[in-house]
């Protein structure tokens, strides 16, 4: 749910320019989708990495569970990704 509140499983992903397009069929918007996941995951990495150092625990668990769900969801968007590209590929145009 929380990929879906912050907007990383949104079936539209809205451009700088404020149109937007179609994720589910469109290996554009696929591929953005990545990129936003990648620039979460290295937000949870480096927080990760701060928490290490301190005595919070509790954050650090609650940051490393964040870290492996991103992990978890970026290797499925990666999967319907590359199916996606498999799919245009065979298809006659």
């Amino acid at each position: 749910m929380n990929a879906l509140r912050h907007g990383l499983a949104a079936a539209t992903i809205a451009s700088t320019d404020g149109d937007a397009t179609t994720g589910d069929s469109s290996v554009e918007a696929m591929c953005q989708r990545l990129r936003q996941i990648e620039v979460e995951h290295v937000k949870a990495l480096n927080e990760v990495d701060i928490l290490s150092r301190s005595q919070d625990l509790d954050a650090l668990h609650t940051a490393v569970r964040r870290l492996a769900a991103l992990e978890r969801y970026s290797q499925r968007s990666d999967s319907k990704l590359r199916k996606n590209i498999v799919e245009k590929e065979v298809r006659p145009r």
